[in-house]
């Protein structure tokens, strides 16, 4: 039922899935017994939803608009299902500022596959991955997509390499000056890009024993999966597939070192891994596929029911 529901792209899911991201915000303030009915209070939650429904719908169109995936919305069903599994994400508004830049720069990133335009989809790309990094600095990591992605280009000038150098020195220096006008300090800069941590002994506590080891394992299947379609994929269906998985690959370096981790950090996973698990659930035409497909959801849907019950 979920896969036939969720195979088609209609307004009753986006309208469902907005739903489930507002309550399951509402259950974490009042498991965090944080529920304050002040204007300030009710703006800053009007504003943490407004992104993470932003988000989910940037997610979709990002995704549809550069083929990553067809016409359905299994990509950000299991996307909203990741973030219900870790609520912490929605006390952390800068890291949920930071995806959304690398989504808008995915999406720029995912571009560069016609000739259209270079110049300024690259020199856009380097823009959101440098705001991405002034809300958290190891954001910077994406840039490591980028560069393959002008590389394969076909008509590609070497002038194009500069493009991201010139851009993230020009858009730090008017941040620099800001700070400097506003705070009459360069410390900033000493904190822009934070510790590295590679303790994941948080990943063992409760609330995250569960959900990790499952990422994980579906990191690893669903990855693993898309990695041996690549010989089969079309032409125009590669160089996405391959971008998806770079920014994977990435999500999973900035997971790793990150300092004083407490599971929002894997909302930076969620958007690939979503993606290569709507690819894995729409390449399913026998019966048996569909049916293992449908299993999967409902077993997904099921964890995050339990997990809210037990919080």
């Amino acid at each position: 039922m979920l896969t036939s529901f969720f195979g088609k792209s209609k307004p009753i899911n986006y309208i469902l899935l907005s739903i489930a991201i507002i309550i399951g915000y509402f259950f974490r303030l009042l498991t965090t017994q944080d529920l304050s009915l002040s204007l300030g209070s009710l703006t800053s939650h009007g504003l943490v939803l407004f992104l993470m429904v932003f988000a989910v719908l940037l997610l979709d169109f990002i995704i549809r608009k550069n083929n990553v995936t067809k016409n359905n919305t299994f990509a950000i069903l299991v996307f909203v299902l990741f973030i219900l599994l870790i609520p912490q994400i929605y006390s952390a508004p800068k890291l949920i500022l930071a995806n959304i830049f690398v989504l808008l720069a995915t999406r720029r990133i995912l571009s560069l596959t016609t000739e259209k335009n270079t110049v300024k989809k690259i020199f856009d790309a380097t823009m959101y991955i440098t705001l991405a990094s002034f809300f958290y600095g190891w954001a910077i990591l994406f840039f490591v997509v980028l560069y393959p992605a002008i590389i394969n280009k076909t008509k590609f000038n070497v002038t194009y390499l500069f493009i991201p150098i010139i851009g993230f020195l020009g858009i730090t220096s008017i941040a620099v000056a800001y700070q400097f006008l506003v705070t009459d300090s360069y410390s900033w800069l000493y904190h822009w890009i934070p510790d590295r941590d590679f303790d994941i002994s948080i990943y063992g506590d409760r609330g995250l024993f569960v959900t990790t080891p499952f990422l994980l394992g579906l990191l690893v299947w669903m990855g693993g999966a898309r990695l041996t379609k690549l010989a089969s994929l079309s032409k125009k269906e590669r160089p996405s597939a391959i971008t998806m998985l770079l920014i994977t690959i990435i999500s999973v370096g900035i997971i790793l070192v990150k300092a004083q981790k407490n599971g929002s950090e894997l909302f930076f996973l969620f958007a690939p891994l979503a993606a290569i698990t709507s690819n894995y659930i729409e390449s399913g035409t026998s019966k048996t596929r569909r049916m293992f497909s449908e299993v999967f959801l409902w077993s997904l849907f099921g964890l995050v029911l339990l997990l809210l019950w037990l919080r």
